[in-house]
């Protein structure tokens, strides 16, 4: 998916890559061997470049729906995202990079595809939805604010094989009230924290190792790994890679790359203890980014 949906400093900041905008869709599915409806997950986003005062600027938004299957519960977040290039790549060295984004935090259920314990039947010996639950539900619904903060640094010069980068953002800084009923439960800040490199071993062949590293109120999250590209005839570009979130999955990467553009496919093997319910089967995930040219109809 798109990086900006990690971190907004990284919005319409193309680095060394060409292209003028780009439009990101990406789509997951996962938990559906348990027999439950998939949780699913759909993207969008779209930014581009801005040359301003002579400065270098990013703009862009995106949009991601989640939808937990039962109960219908759903969460999307709808997001405007600018960037600045603190540096201006004055010396096509350095790229430093930060950025914010502002937007909506939109939660609904449905609660009649809930059962209740006034819905239990004595006759049938199970629940029954047509007897009322006895529930007084206010609302099935919330709106609030939503805020992210992004820094982003690479190291870009050609002259060099080892092209070192960095990131941090934080999201959700102004910890919105998620509860859609009465009480108050505030989504704590998260913090991402990302590492890597991109290392061009031959004109062919270039190999990405990163880690990213997540903690949001003491849940923490570690992934490892890493992505190779291979240059074929022109303009095809292939690409294949392995990351490990530890003590939950072992994720593959399959795709290729065409004129700047990449097409994904990416598919999780559980390795938690879930292993058992699942028998290894986690997510998939196919993702596209369109890399534009303006010249270019």
């Amino acid at each position: 998916c798109s990086s900006d949906l990690m971190n907004p400093a990284t919005t319409g900041m193309y680095a060394d890559e060409a292209g003028d905008y780009r439009v990101y869709s990406d789509y997951r599915s996962q938990w559906g061997s348990i027999g439950i409806k998939p949780f699913s997950t759909a993207y969008a986003a779209y930014d581009m470049k801005v040359k301003k005062w002579g400065r270098n600027f990013g703009l862009g938004g995106y949009i991601i729906d989640n939808n937990a299957g039962v109960g219908n519960f759903n969460t999307m977040n709808a997001m405007v995202s600018a960037a600045y290039d603190i540096l201006n790549n004055a010396d096509g060295k350095h790229y430093l990079t930060t950025g914010i984004q502002l937007g909506v935090l939109y939660n609904s259920f449905n609660p009649a595809n809930f059962t209740y314990d006034n819905q239990y039947s004595a006759t049938t010996g199970g629940f029954d939805n047509s007897l009322p639950s006895g529930e007084i539900i206010p609302a099935t619904s919330m709106v609030r604010l939503d805020a992210n903060f992004g820094l982003y640094y690479k190291f870009l010069d050609k002259s060099k094989k080892v092209h070192p980068f960095a990131g941090f953002s934080m999201r959700h800084v102004n910890e919105p009230n998620m509860m859609i009923i009465e009480s108050e439960s505030r989504l704590t800040i998260r913090y991402n924290y990302l590492l890597g490199c991109d290392y061009q071993v031959n004109d062919k062949f270039k190999l990405s190792p990163r880690l990213l590293y997540m903690d949001e109120g003491g849940a923490t999250e570690l992934t490892i790994g890493a992505l190779a590209y291979y240059k074929m005839k022109d303009p095809y570009e292939v690409l294949g890679g392995l990351d490990y979130r530890v003590g939950d999955a072992a994720i593959l990467h399959l795709g290729v790359k065409f004129r700047g553009s990449t097409f994904r496919f990416s598919y999780d093997a559980n390795t938690s203890y879930l292993n058992t319910y699942t028998n290894g089967k986690g997510a998939w995930e196919f993702s596209m980014i369109l890399n534009m040219n303006r010249k270019v109809i």
